[in-house]
């Protein structure tokens, strides 16, 4: 079906100031949904109280109210703009509870707005931890046996029922704040009164837990004629008990079988479904026990999330711009592909590399806080990397964290740091890596840790290679060199095992020929030629698919890299208009980030 003509003017709200659980992945979902909106013709209302952010840009929509996120001030707009709907899915858990409040408090009936996207009754479903689970119940999909506390003396009697541990999980509540798992009855009291608090409906699940397990997480976009497709998948390297956003995760899943995978995609289209999403994109979490292969559905979100910034560059298919275009009465089959211009967007994307995303924490800031990972997020930014295998990708993640460590480095002490192995931990990686150095078995490790014997493996093989870079004698022969490059070191780590300078390195590897070739993000595996991609290096490939156009006037952007304390969004905000202003000027702009 065409785009709707019924509506004129939507308003649009944006998620608010940097916060961790919600941070420019929502920029970047609000500035792909205003450019789709304005494409079609619609007049944009955006109302966001961060000023950093692209998407309060002047050049972007038709009218910005830099204003605090609240229903009296949100109120005031619409009755001064009058807008014909609002577009609530783009601005996070911040967005979706404000449009959720307009809607209890009659605002939005008293006006004549129509939600798009998501419809109150849907929202409910998918956040009400007890809506949810008895929406699963009625269409066969399991979920961890749980009861909705509104009360201590009703987490008291959860707790007689379930035994310990258990993981509390507050609804409608942003990166799992108020969450968490509790292993004591003393501190069951305590994390139930806080998230009891925090709620904004002052209910909490209280679940068994799931400790141990492995997660997964796909991301599924459905429209108004029930087309359905599932756009990427990814695993977490860090089983249950770690928030994804605080996770190693990796698209696309990579220990699945494809029965274990078909069904994992079956369940999250009966889920979407049964929830009710009508338009866009929704991320649908399962736990599975390796031992027995018992799926759980863990949650979902109707709405883009962090997870789908990471899926629409992973993949190149531009969830929030989709989604926004499905909201205003589009269907897949009718949207074309941004990247290959040909395919329509009803294809599910298919890719012939691996992505690996890595947390950055700056904990050495604030040391009085305790480091220990679980399910309420405390990461402040992330990497990501693309590479030809899980190693390569792994690899370059690692390198790009900027933190010192820029390869599995050897932690401080003799001793194995099983402190940080038995218990989540952001170093729970590199003392993973110095515990195998040191004698520690992947057997050993996985009984600790619950990661999968094949991620553990893997690190295996690079420690290996690492004791190999130290016995043999530099400068390395061609195929040892390229084995090296094509697992992902860095020249500057290589330098800092040889105990030599980087640029040593980089000219002995220059001297044999041995460069990187650089490959597009396609969505489609090189079946159709990319239009619009992106690019990334790999020492595992022949061709280069990157050919540099004949433009005299070309100058390279540096990005900020990963969001930190001190250095975030506006930095994005920064390169965004130095790409644009050169375009302007006739220079054509290569980003590096």
């Amino acid at each position: 079906m065409p785009k709707r003509t019924d509506i004129q003017k939507i308003l649009l709200i944006g998620s608010g100031p940097i916060m961790i659980g919600q941070a420019c992945e929502f920029d970047y979902s609000g500035t792909q949904a205003i450019k789709a909106l304005k494409e079609e013709g619609y007049t944009v209302v955006l109302v966001n109280s961060n000023p950093a952010t692209i998407m309060t840009d002047p050049e972007l929509a038709d009218k910005v109210y830099i204003e605090p996120l609240t229903a009296p001030v949100v109120e005031e707009i619409i009755r001064q703009e009058k807008p014909d709907a609002i577009l609530p899915t783009m601005g996070g858990q911040t967005a979706l509870n404000l449009t959720l409040e307009l809607h209890r408090n009659g605002i939005l009936a008293r006006y004549g707005v129509e939600i798009l996207g998501a419809k109150p009754d849907v929202i409910h479903r998918a956040e009400d931890r007890e809506e949810f689970k008895a929406t699963m119940d009625s269409i066969g999909v399991e979920s961890a046996r749980s009861f909705v506390a509104s009360s201590i003396e009703d987490g008291k009697k959860i707790l007689k029922d379930l035994g310990l541990p258990l993981v509390l999980r507050p609804s409608f509540t942003l990166g799992g704040e108020g969450g968490g798992i509790v292993r004591t009855e003393a501190e069951f009291v305590e994390k139930l009164s806080r998230a009891l608090f925090l709620s904004p409906n002052k209910s909490c699940l209280v679940e068994e837990s799931l400790l141990g397990w492995k997660e997964f997480e796909l991301e599924v976009v459905r429209d108004t004629k029930d087309n359905v497709i599932i756009v990427c998948s990814i695993e977490n390297l860090d089983p249950m008990g770690v928030h994804t956003g605080d996770s190693i995760t990796v698209a696309p899943a990579q220990t699945l079988t494809d029965k274990e995978y078909q069904n994992l995609r079956n369940q999250s289209i009966k889920i979407i479904r049964a929830i009710g999403v009508e338009t866009g994109g929704s991320n649908i979490q399962f736990a599975i026990n390796p031992k027995d292969g018992r799926v759980i559905v863990i949650e979902m979100n109707p709405r883009v999330s962090r997870s789908s910034a990471l899926a629409s560059k992973a993949t190149g298919f531009p969830i929030a711009r989709v989604a926004a275009k499905l909201a205003v009465g589009y269907t897949l089959d009718e949207l074309k592909n941004d990247i290959t211009q040909t395919t329509p967007a009803s294809f599910e994307p298919s890719i012939d590399y691996v992505v690996t995303k890595i947390p950055r924490f700056d904990f050495e800031k604030f040391k009085e806080t305790n480091p220990e990972l679980g399910t309420q997020m405390k990461s402040v930014g992330e990497v990501m990397a693309l590479g030809r295998s899980f190693q390569e990708s792994f690899m370059k993640a690692v390198s790009s964290l900027e933190n010192k460590r820029n390869w599995l480095k050897p932690l401080e002490g003799k001793k194995i740091h099983w402190d940080r192995i038995d218990k989540a931990h952001p170093e729970r990686i590199w003392a993973v890596a110095d515990a195998m150095r040191k004698g520690a078995t992947v057997e050993e490790l996985h009984a600790r840790t619950k990661i999968d014997p094949w991620f553990l493996n893997n690190i295996e093989e690079i420690i290996q290679t690492e004791k190999e870079m130290v016995q043999t004698k530099f400068p390395f022969e061609k195929h040892f060199f390229k084995e090296i490059k094509k697992q992902g070191w860095s020249d500057h780590a290589i330098a800092e095992i040889k105990k030599i300078k980087t640029l040593e390195v980089t000219h002995a590897r220059e001297n044999l020929r041995i460069f990187p070739t650089y490959h597009s993000v396609d969505t489609c595996a090189g079946e159709f030629e990319a239009q619009t991609p992106f690019w990334f290096s790999s020492y595992q490939g022949t061709k280069n698919e990157s050919i540099p156009s004949q433009n005299p006037k070309k100058v390279m952007i540096l990005g900020s890299g990963p969001n930190r304390i001190g250095q975030g969004i506006e930095f994005d905000y920064s390169c965004v208009h130095a790409a644009m202003a050169l375009r302007e000027l006739g220079y054509e702009t290569v980003m590096v980030n």
